[in-house]
């Protein structure tokens, strides 16, 4: 079955491949990155200790300046996991909206911001800052996340249209196994 795609996702969905093969290693022509101003992206994955014990997250970002497009194309992914974060309970956030993603307070801090759900339900405004301190196994990177009332205060984080449970969770950590991991395309 055919689908038909718009130029955007087309381009979206290149930036996620070139993402994957700068993660490889795989050197890219400069033509094909001739459409694009700019690009930048960050994926991060592994475990903390969160507020509750041992938490596992996966994330992803990218931000495509297209040189004919105004507004930039943003893309991610988002899954935080705390096997006792709702009250003993386990808890799973996952994104269901990625509003904006960008550069943090320095040069290897980024930030990601929008709505995820709670254990598959609802839609309650996120915000996370992801530091890369340096190399995998010499240095340690870590995170910073909010959740519901605490993230309405970070910049570019919104206020779902219909506002969910005031849910709250929060969460700050180094990285215990696992690595944040920058990528600039250009």
């Amino acid at each position: 079955m055919k689908s038909a795609i718009s130029r955007r996702a087309a381009i979206a969905t290149l930036g996620t491949g070139i993402a994957g093969m700068t993660a490889a290693g795989i050197a890219l022509p400069r033509t094909t990155l001739a459409a694009m101003s700019s690009a930048a992206g960050i994926f991060a994955g592994g475990s903390l200790e969160g507020p509750n014990g041992l938490v596992q997250f996966s994330i992803f970002a990218t931000r495509i300046q297209l040189d004919d497009e105004a507004e930039p194309i943003i893309r991610g992914a988002f899954s935080w996991i705390d096997p006792k974060g709702l009250d003993g309970e386990p808890l799973l956030l996952e994104l269901v909206n990625l509003a904006d993603y960008g550069r943090g307070d320095n040069d290897n801090t980024r930030f990601m911001s929008g709505t995820v759900s709670v254990n598959g339900e609802g839609e309650e405004p996120f915000g996370v800052f992801l530091t890369d301190n340096g190399t995998i196994g010499f240095e340690t990177d870590n995170i910073q996340l909010a959740v519901g009332p605490p993230a309405t205060g970070l910049t570019g984080t919104p206020i779902p249209e219909e506002p969910g449970s005031g849910f709250t969770y929060e969460a700050a950590a180094n990285i215990t196994s696992g690595n944040v991991q920058l990528i600039n395309f250009t």
